[in-house]
């Protein structure tokens, strides 16, 4: 009786083990784990600032069709004074002279005019006065608005460049996300992989358990040799390491999918295997390069390239703008009274600028450009080349995929049949134990291979709708 509580109380606590440990495993489905990964990936993170980056710079290009208006305010005190004689003479004695030539012009000409102008003002001098100024406080007010009203094409080509700026860090984002769904999916079917190698060599070491217990009652009862005992010990052995290596897999691949969705690296996630192979229907074989994520930057960047040309042809056009300021100025003291005592004034100008000469500056400037801008466009031109060869390059990988999967299972359907009807052979003696255990290898390298096919064709399927651009 202790013999048996004992026994119940063991499974009890295997059992209470058992749950706790699936209690703790996180099973994650791979749209999880993608959204997971979108939402700790420091790439992507960076890739949403750059957008708002570039969405603040187009919107301060823009803020340049509106006028500036700026207010400007001073307050200064300074003890300057003094006094200057203020000449009233030198008028008095022009005019004297003046109205005697006009009442005797007869008698008083030019040279006698002069003459009596300086005696009269020699005579007045004494009486000139003496007017004394003080700077003391001055405060001034100004409101300026200055508004372009054409600058040559250069604002509204700066306004393009910044919309576009916008449009490439959109297309920097989309392929940090791309890049980012390729590898969660690649990594997430690793695991599946490695769980299922893992149930591959679990089986096989079942079905060498199996033969090793029917070999085991045969020795005892003189049926069989030692030698095909230790045969089965050797493959047996053969299937612990295989155990143990898929184990190691399934950690290793666990731990890459932890890191790429941004748990710790000892987090017990599980994915969802799939019930039945999951179908791959057939490639677009009219998919292009053009929705591709790469292609729409080159795209993006041939455009900015010719605005750049238009932006240094900007330079040859005239400036015009225009500038009115308006502001109230109060201080300084003439004659012991204020000169400016809320004095309001009122600016308004318009300045045009016309370039005219600078050694060609400007000519080199636009072909420079250009030729900045021809290279785009063969770059361009290559690269679009050389996406196509990459998508006729998966789309044939997938399509290899795709038949050796189906060949893989019609594979695995054969050695399955093969090692029962071997099974059955050596139960009645028609077939030896060497048979047998061919016959259970070949089982298991079909299984196995199969899982590697099934891995590599989600993978490959993957990898081309990323360069079809349908992700």
């Amino acid at each position: 009786m202790k013999k048996k509580s004992s026994f119940i109380k063991l499974a009890l606590l295997t059992g209470c083990l058992m749950q706790a440990v699936m209690a703790k495993a996180q099973v994650l489905t791979l749209d999880d784990c993608v959204m997971m990964a979108m939402m700790s990936n420091k790439q992507i993170r960076a890739t949403e600032h750059m957008m708002k980056e570039y969405e603040h710079t187009q919107k301060s290009v823009y803020a340049n069709f509106f006028p500036n208006i700026s207010l400007t305010a001073s307050d200064f005190y300074s003890t300057i004074q003094g006094k200057s004689v203020m000449d009233i003479a030198s008028p008095i004695g022009a005019y004297a002279g003046q109205q005697v030539q006009n009442m005797l012009p007869l008698v008083v000409n030019e040279a006698l005019e002069r003459q009596i102008s300086q005696n009269v003002a020699q005579y007045v001098r004494p009486l000139n006065p003496d007017v004394g100024f003080k700077v003391k406080n001055v405060m001034s007010a100004n409101v300026t608005l200055e508004q372009p009203v054409y600058a040559g094409g250069k604002i509204s080509t700066a306004n393009r460049m910044g919309k576009l700026g916008v449009k490439i860090a959109s297309e920097v984002h989309e392929l940090s996300r791309e890049q980012i769904i390729v590898d969660v999916h690649e990594a997430y079917q690793l695991l599946v992989k490695a769980k299922e190698m893992e149930v591959v060599a679990h089986k096989y070491d079942s079905l060498l358990t199996q033969v090793e217990h029917d070999v085991q009652s045969a020795v005892k009862h003189g049926m069989a040799s030692h030698n095909e005992e230790m045969k089965v010990a050797v493959k047996k052995a053969d299937a612990e390491l295989k155990i143990r290596q898929a184990e190691n897999g399934v950690r290793l691949a666990r731990m890459n999918l932890c890191q790429l969705i941004g748990k710790p690296l000892d987090s017990m996630i599980e994915p969802v295997l799939p019930e039945d192979d999951e179908f791959i229907g057939p490639i677009d074989k009219d998919a292009s390069v053009m929705n591709r994520t790469e292609y729409q930057l080159l795209e993006l960047n041939s455009q900015l390239a010719q605005e750049k040309v238009r932006m240094e042809k900007s330079a040859y056009m005239p400036q015009l703008g225009v500038m009115m300021n308006a502001g109230v100025i109060d201080g300084m003291e003439l004659l012991d009274s204020k000169l400016f005592r809320h004095k309001f004034n009122m600016t308004v100008g318009a300045v045009l600028k016309m370039p005219l000469f600078h050694a060609n500056e400007t000519r080199h400037k636009v072909a420079a450009a250009k030729e900045a801008l021809y290279q785009e466009q063969i770059r361009q031109q290559e690269l679009a080349d050389k996406m196509n060869l990459d998508l006729q390059r998966h789309a044939n990988e997938v399509d290899e995929a795709r038949l050796e999967l189906q060949l893989r299972k019609r594979n695995l359907d054969r050695c399955e049949e093969n090692l029962r009807v071997s099974r059955s052979a050596y139960t009645v003696g028609m077939e030896t134990l060497s048979e047998l255990l061919v016959a259970q290898v070949l089982w298991q390298e079909a299984y196995a291979e199969l899982v590697e096919s099934r891995y590599q064709t989600k993978v490959k399927m993957m990898k081309w709708r990323k360069a079809a651009g349908k992700l």
